[in-house]
């Protein structure tokens, strides 16, 4: 009996030992992955976000269908015209400098309405669709399909005016407001999106009507660039995730 005891404290006493010299591991945070340019040198990984104004929404990279901004707010709040007296809405910052823009034109003689600002996703379903009907597939460089429009982001305006009958269409880029918007849009954060001569790019037809708000900085960085929007936003890497 005494021997066993003996034999079993033994035992104890060994795993005791054992037990206390085991190394103890502490996590391992990866670090966090990165991505090579073109140049060899690395970048963090895109960032993902809906309501950045840098989002990149073409084509290959759509809004989620039940993606809205949280702060739309009525153009007639900030004194802002729009075609036929209607409703539409932005979000806040881009309506504040918006107005502000529209303001300024009018004290320089130039007319400015705004045609379309928000479109939902079942919005801008119906209005490709109705293009659709009359265009056919050519309705495709014409309208983005529902989910990839930049109208669902609540920062994009198309303007018309007197000189184009009111209408959204191509004179509007003959008119002196469409001269004035390209001189001075950039200064109150707007950019022509689908310009003239970069149609492979941005896979739409020239819409001298349709500005994004990217705000002030982001529109003089751009300028500054020499870049289309289409690869000033590729380049920036913030993808539509929300």
């Amino acid at each position: 009996m005494i021997l066993a005891c003996v034999l079993v404290a033994g035992y104890v006493l060994v795993e005791v030992q054992q037990t206390r010299i085991q190394p103890v591991r502490k996590p391992i945070t990866p670090p966090k992955p990165t991505l090579a340019d073109a140049g060899g040198t690395t970048r963090s990984p895109p960032e993902k976000s809906c309501d950045d104004l840098r989002v990149l929404v073409d084509r290959s990279h759509p809004l989620p269908p039940d993606y809205y901004p949280k702060d739309l707010v009525p153009l007639w709040a900030y004194g802002i015209p729009t075609l036929g007296g209607a409703e539409m809405l932005l979000r806040r910052e881009a309506a504040e400098h918006l107005g502000r823009m529209m303001d300024d034109a009018a004290a320089d003689g130039e007319e400015l309405v705004v045609a379309s600002a928000y479109r939902s996703y079942v919005d801008q379903r119906i209005s490709h669709a109705r293009l659709a009907s009359v265009y056919g597939t050519e309705a495709g460089t014409m309208s983005a399909t529902p989910g990839h429009s930049q109208h669902q982001l609540g920062t994009a305006a198309d303007f018309t005016n007197g000189a184009a009958g009111y209408e959204v269409w191509r004179p509007f880029g003959d008119a002196s407001a469409s001269y004035w918007l390209r001189e001075y849009a950039r200064e109150y954060g707007f950019v022509l999106a689908y310009p003239s001569g970069r149609e492979t790019e941005t896979g739409y037809q020239w819409e001298p009507w349709h500005y994004r708000y990217v705000g002030p900085e982001n529109a003089e960085r751009l300028d500054s660039s020499g870049l289309s929007l289409q690869e000033f936003l590729t380049r920036e890497d913030v993808l539509p995730r929300c």
